[in-house]
């Protein structure tokens, strides 16, 4: 209801011959446009390389280790590059499903013993 009240007002205005309240709406606009073009709210600020993950896992009752994305080998824990193929990570992500299913081995052995 707002803005029809206000573009009547616009209009009445021009039909009179102000048209100051036109310059200043259209002077807005382009500030408006120009803020938004130059903000860089829209630019990504990341890397633009492909990502090389390696994929944390780790262990409830064995050593931990990690996994390379791009050969699959498994390597060292927390290792910053791969040994088999040479890749350097820039992401790292963590699988803690052998973690959690050495944790329930050793809790299904506990309840064995009458732990």
């Amino acid at each position: 209801m707002g803005e029809l009240l206000l573009i009547i007002i616009i209009i009445f205005l021009a039909a009179n011959g102000d048209y100051t309240l036109l310059w200043i709406a259209g002077g807005s606009l382009v500030l408006f446009l120009v803020v938004s073009l130059f903000s860089g709210k829209g630019k990504k600020t990341g890397s633009h390389e492909r990502p090389r993950v390696r994929i944390d896992h780790p262990h409830y009752m064995t050593e931990d280790e990690s996994e390379c994305t791009i050969c699959g080998k498994r390597i060292p824990a927390y290792s910053s590059s791969c040994p088999n193929c040479g890749v350097r990570f820039n992401t790292v992500k963590e699988d803690e499903e052998e973690w959690n299913e050495e944790f329930d081995e050793e809790c299904a052995w506990d309840e064995e013993e009458g732990w």
